[in-house]
């Protein structure tokens, strides 16, 4: 009898079927697109400060929820695709595979697509980091002038995500 595989069902914990990674993979798209929809709300002025708090707390929460559901999905997709994590620190290592497999190229932008992810949740909770100590009852600022270099480094990260997600999709539909 054959060793079973990594992602072959007998050696999957009892939470992880396929149809529990479908989920999460569905509730991490679903907290993904609320909060890029209210992301793009806040782009715009509203001229209501009410309706703008309330974009700004479901803008965070989704994309706090977000992030928890990424980093299981994160480790289950690179187990999944029997990947090492050493390669997602390090792509580079892949370079020399590059023009001999297609593989190689989705796993790239698979990667620029969790890094720009990580860099969106990053950016986006140091900028939310002075509104949650402020609601825990102390007042923490950032320094003058950084809310609006992590808010632009956070909006161009988002347009990397996007960028990596389209290609990655595009990938996807191609094989």
């Amino acid at each position: 009898m054959a060793n079973p595989t990594p992602a072959s069902p007998g050696m999957l914990p009892v939470w992880r079927t396929p149809e529990s990674s479908m989920h999460l993979l569905m509730a991490l798209i679903n907290s993904t697109a609320i909060a890029c929809a209210t992301g793009l709300i806040l782009l715009f002025p509203l001229g209501n400060a009410h309706v703008t708090i309330i974009a700004m707390v479901v803008h965070i929460v989704s994309g706090v929820l977000a992030l928890i559901l990424f980093v299981p999905f994160l480790f289950t997709h690179l187990r999944d695709g029997k990947e090492p994590l050493r390669n997602l620190l390090m792509p580079w290592r892949m370079r020399h595979r590059i023009y001999r497999e297609e593989t190689p190229v989705h796993r790239l932008i698979g990667y620029g697509l969790t890094l720009a992810s990580l860099g969106v949740f990053i950016s986006g909770l140091v900028i939310a980091a002075p509104s949650i100590t402020y609601l825990s009852g102390q007042t923490v600022l950032l320094p003058l002038g950084m809310s609006a270099i992590l808010l632009r480094a956070h909006q161009g990260f988002t347009v990397l995500f996007f960028l990596f997600f389209g290609l990655h999709l595009w990938k996807r539909a191609k094989s």
